[in-house]
């Protein structure tokens, strides 16, 4: 929710945009073709994620659909953005997997890891270490289910998910 603004994703693949000081619905969006997911928004964009492996990003404002992230996932259970990256959590081929995504025209995929994630960090010009408390993983891991959440930090050059240790 910000200020008086709430999005809501519902079973049947809808996107609702709600004025709460109206108490009334602003947008809906058929945003995917089974359950919305996952959700997130700013001040200008919302970002959601389905069942149906399609990630979205629309126009708070508008409803406008700016753009679809063209994912090989089968499902998608966690997005979280910042500025121009998106970082989604998502099942490939019965596989738990981290993808950095790009919002730039034309949308990329920037990294892709297969891996129960503890945190990410991507220092300028210095990778993180053990040392440093970070996890830094060279080689695809299986992770056994999605983590309940994941955030981007300030800078949008970290990923974080609460995933319990295995």
């Amino acid at each position: 929710m910000r200020g008086d603004t709430l999005v809501t994703g519902g079973s049947d693949g809808s996107v609702r945009v709600w004025s709460l000081t109206r108490m009334a619905p602003i947008h809906r969006l058929a945003a995917h073709d089974n359950s919305v997911t996952s959700l997130q928004f700013d001040s200008t964009r919302i970002v959601s994620g389905g069942s149906d492996g399609r990630v979205k990003v629309w126009d708070l404002k508008t409803g406008q659909l700016l753009r679809e992230l063209s994912t090989p996932a089968e499902a998608v259970w966690r997005v979280a953005f910042e500025e121009e990256k998106a970082v989604i959590m998502a099942s490939r081929s019965g596989r738990t997997v981290m993808e950095v995504w790009s919002f730039a025209p034309p949308p990329e995929e920037l990294f892709a890891d297969s891996t129960v994630i503890e945190s990410a960090s991507s220092t300028p010009g210095l990778p993180p270490t053990e040392d440093e408390g970070m996890h830094h993983h060279h080689q695809p891991v299986t992770a056994s289910e999605p983590p309940p959440s994941i955030s981007l930090g300030e800078s949008g050059d970290q990923a974080m998910t609460d995933a319990p240790h295995h």
